[in-house]
């Protein structure tokens, strides 16, 4: 069963259950790879760009406390999201069904980390959700060659089964 994890209107839901938490923010970073070299007889290095890294995701959440759970019980069943995992114990890969990604060229994610944080001040913890963009080796294989020279796939391969769904919106 295809799991959906989508952020919308300040809810997060996984599989249709809300789960804890305020959608806060979400962030997209993106650089160049950049292969450096130490030159003979010169000071610094010299950086030949070679492609991109693999975009990261942040998506911040705040988790209160109230009368029906605690903001600790809360960020408890957010790590059970993140250790979320297929038939094989692999970390769940997420389509991405956000405008926000897919105008970064972001299709596919994977929950990568799980940070939080508090004060001594409020009953709420901070979380961070981290995910880090997916390439099926299939695509990264594509990109390297140059444009047009090769089919989406090759003759008689099928697209790759997708894991799960996220959506990310933002109110």
């Amino acid at each position: 069963m295809a799991r959906l994890l989508s952020f919308e209107d300040g809810e997060v839901r996984l599989a249709g259950e809300l789960l804890p938490g305020v959608l806060k923010y979400l962030s997209i970073r993106n650089q160049v790879r950049f292969d450096e070299a130490e030159q003979d007889g010169l000071s610094g290095k010299t950086k030949t760009p070679l492609g991109w890294e693999d975009a990261a995701v942040v998506v911040i959440v705040e988790l209160l406390t109230d009368s029906s759970s605690t903001c600790y019980d809360k960020l408890a069943m957010l790590d059970a999201a993140f250790r979320g995992h297929d038939s094989k114990g692999n970390p769940l890969v997420l389509d991405v069904v956000n405008a926000h990604l897919r105008a970064r060229g972001v299709d596919q994610v994977v929950f990568s980390g799980l940070d939080s944080s508090e004060s001594d001040r409020e009953d709420v913890i901070s979380a961070n959700l981290s995910f880090v963009e997916y390439k099926p080796a299939v695509v990264a294989v594509e990109e390297r060659v140059e444009a047009g020279a090769a089919p989406a796939f090759a003759s008689g391969q099928t697209e790759p089964e997708l894991d799960a769904t996220l959506t990310v919106g933002l109110t």
